[in-house]
């Protein structure tokens, strides 16, 4: 207990200092500010969800300061800033915030997400390559898909009729998709571990995410980087030795692959997954790609490929009970284009049109990821008039951009129609979905593969309604402020759904 009052008391001195450093250095003169108190930055001027908040303030404004805790983080809350900083400086916005942490627990740092500098440029290249290599975007990537649909259809028909708790069959769907490429096998359902995955998964993507958690972890962070021993301050903090654990079952599983495929490595000539590729690539670059990087490589793309892609689906489910006319055009146009015997494919993606309408539009109003992932400025630069200095921390209002309604006219309304043209889909412009530039998603060929399969596959057969034994609306589950306290990943409310066969 002493030990843990003297590092809260250092850590508070430390951050008190750091915070009259940081706003001398970040005076922001030129960019509108949230407001903020000392030491707990802007938590009092914005109530959660704080994508939303900044939404209704500062929807006009292209980039806002924002202050967590001491930490100075300008959030770029218009498509004409956010354009600006992912594709015209997209070298100097491809930095990540600080790792101490994260390599404090693990040791050496790497994987695709995360990382910056030449560690990143060559894992993305790797990786690209890799999954390419595997069908990643192509034909090997749709057998796969088209198994784990019809391990979906086999689950709903399982369950007869019965609400289903649509967390686990998604997250179910979408993480056996990740571990045939990374691991070359599926995990079967009833595999108890395998659940125990998506739970941690699930976790992962929902901790730590709340304005106040933030603040605390972003302030202490920029303390730690100046002042490393102080970083066992940041391990006490409950959300975050939390957050650690869950990481680590999870990192420690892909360990015991690597460790498993190493071992049938001498059996084999050709790599046919991720981490056999891996293994390989290490032979030739061994002081670039090694197992503990490796392992964090798998871990980004597990999480990164689970609960993106199952909760789009979630929300797709729900926007269609919202809107049963736009339901209905879809289940037509598959009838009338595609039929009911087949399983819709990639190659029905040019007459399905409406579909895809609608699956973009599900984009938009979900807006999943509302505040993206943090870059590091690496260089001073000017975004916007606004110049921003070589290590601030940066933000995307996603929200913000995709219900601008200077871009989408009755931005709330469910309207695939804005992404017609003459009847014909026209992918839209301003969606930041999956990011611009450099740091673009690399994964989103193979999620739109998996949205467009699943989401027309699932359109084919059923209607979907709510448990009757829930008395929420639509509105609680989807619309309720309340249920969006963490900004990291946006995802409606827990629900059943029942799936009912289409006469």
């Amino acid at each position: 207990m002493a030990t843990a009052t003297t590092l809260a008391i250092a850590g508070g001195a430390a951050a008190l200092g750091f915070y009259w450093f940081s706003s001398k250095r970040f005076n922001g003169k030129d960019a509108p500010s949230v407001g903020r108190y000392p030491m707990i930055g802007s938590l009092r001027h914005l109530p959660e969800p704080m994508y939303l908040s900044l939404y209704e303030r500062f929807g006009t404004e292209p980039i806002v300061r924002v202050y967590f805790g001491t930490q100075c983080v300008y959030v770029f809350n218009r498509w004409s800033a956010f354009k600006e900083a992912m594709v015209d400086n997209a070298e100097q916005l491809s930095g990540r915030q600080s790792q101490t942490l994260a390599a404090s627990v693990f040791g050496d740092i790497g994987g695709i997400v995360m990382s910056d500098g030449e560690i990143w440029r060559e894992y993305r290249r790797f990786t690209l390559k890799t999954l390419r290599d595997f069908g990643f975007g192509r034909r090997g990537a749709e057998e796969i898909i088209a198994v784990e649909t019809d391990h979906l259809h086999r689950s709903i028909e399982a369950a007869a009729g019965a609400p289903m708790d649509t967390t686990v069959l998604m997250s179910s769907a979408a993480s056996n998709i990740i571990c045939q490429l990374v691991f070359g096998s599926r995990l079967a359902s009833e595999d108890p571990y395998f659940h125990e995955l998506l739970d941690v998964f699930h976790k992962i993507s929902q901790a730590g995410s709340s304005n106040i958690t933030q603040s605390v972890v972003l302030s202490v962070l920029a303390v730690v980087d100046r002042l490393p021993m102080l970083l066992p301050l940041l391990k006490l903090l409950p959300s975050t030795s939390v957050t650690l654990a869950n990481f680590k079952k999870l990192h420690d599983y892909c360990c015991q692959q690597r460790d498993k495929h190493a071992a049938e490595m001498e059996k084999v000539d050709r790599a046919k997954d991720y981490i056999e590729a891996h293994l390989q690539h290490q032979n030739i670059r061994p002081e670039l790609f090694n197992d503990t990087r490796l392992a964090m490589a798998v871990t980004e793309l597990f999480l990164a490929g689970t609960d993106t892609t199952a909760n789009t689906l979630r929300w797709a489910i729900l926007f269609m009970i919202e809107n049963p006319d736009v339901a209905d055009k879809v289940y037509e146009e598959i009838v009338e284009k595609i039929g009911r015997e087949r399983l819709p494919t990639m190659q029905d993606r040019s007459v399905l049109h409406y579909t895809q309408a609608a699956i973009e539009e599900v984009h938009r109003r979900a807006s999943l990821v509302p505040l993206g992932v943090l870059h590091r400025i690496t260089s001073d630069i000017t975004v916007s008039g606004v110049p921003l200095k070589a290590d601030s921390i940066c933000a995307f209002n996603v929200y913000s951009i995709h219900h601008d309604p200077e871009l989408f006219s009755e931005p709330t309304k469910f309207l695939p129609e804005r992404h017609l043209k003459d009847s014909q889909f026209v992918p839209c412009p301003h969606l930041a979905t999956f990011g611009l530039g450099r740091r673009a998603c690399l994964g989103e060929s193979l999620a739109r593969m998996e949205l467009f399969v699943f989401f027309s596959a699932l359109m084919q057969r059923y209607r979907f309604s709510l448990d009757p034994q829930d008395s929420r609306t639509l509105w609680d589950l989807t619309e309720d402020p309340e249920i969006f306290k963490g900004n990291s990943i946006r995802t409606p409310a827990a629900h059943k759904i029942i799936f009912s066969y289409r006469a």
